[in-house]
C-alpha cells in the first residue's frame, strides 16, 4: 500500500496493487498454459470414454448372462435395448413376472411404447428412475441408458 498515492481511495490502491503483483504476460508462458490445460482436458476426455466403453461391455455382458436363460443375446447395449423388446424380456427374467406383451412394429412410437411399458413396470416394482424416460432409450442416449442397466443391476441383484 505504501506505493499507493494519497490521493487515491481504498478501492483505487487495491486494484493498482493487484494490478503490479500480476506477471507479466509473454507469448511463451500463455502458450505453455494453454497447451498443458488442453493436454489435461483432452486426458480427462480420454478417461471419460475409456471408463463408458469398460461400463457398456460389463453392462452388455451382464444383460447377457440374464438373457442367457430364454435364449437371447444382444451385441451393442445401447442398439440392443433402443426397440425396448430386449428391455422387456430382461426385465421378464429378472423378475420372474410376464410384462405386457412388445408392440409389433418398427416405428419410433412402437419403440417408445415398448420402452414405456418396461419403465412403467420398474415404477410398479418401486425402483426410482431419476431423469429417464423412454425417449432417452430409444434415442439412444448413452449415459441415461448405463444409468437405468445399473439401476437395474442394483434393484434386480
Amino acid at each position: 500500500m505504501a506505493n499507493a498515492s494519497p490521493d487515491l481511495d481504498n478501492a483505487d490502491a487495491q486494484r493498482q496493487l493487484n494490478n503490479n503483483n500480476r506477471p507479466i504476460s509473454s507469448g511463451f508462458w500463455e502458450t505453455e498454459c494453454t497447451s498443458s490445460k488442453l493436454f489435461e482436458c483432452s486426458r480427462i476426455k480420454a478417461l471419460a470414454d475409456e471408463r463408458d466403453a469398460v461400463q457398456k461391455k460389463t453392462f452388455t455382458k451382464w444383460v447377457n448372462s440374464h438373457l442367457a436363460r430364454v435364449s437371447c443375446r444382444i451385441s451393442d447395449l445401447y442398439n440392443d435395448l433402443r426397440d425396448g423388446y430386449m428391455l422387456t424380456r430382461l426385465l421378464e427374467v429378472l423378475s420372474g413376472e410376464l410384462l405386457p406383451r412388445p408392440t409389433r412394429g418398427r416405428m419410433r412410437i412402437h419403440c417408445l411404447e415398448n420402452v414405456d411399458k418396461a419403465l412403467q413396470f420398474l415404477k410398479e416394482q418401486r425402483v426410482h428412475l431419476e431423469n429417464v424416460g423412454s425417449h432417452d432409450i430409444v434415442d439412444g442416449n448413452h449415459r441415461l441408458t448405463l444409468g437405468l442397466i445399473w439401476t437395474i443391476i442394483l434393484r434386480f441383484q
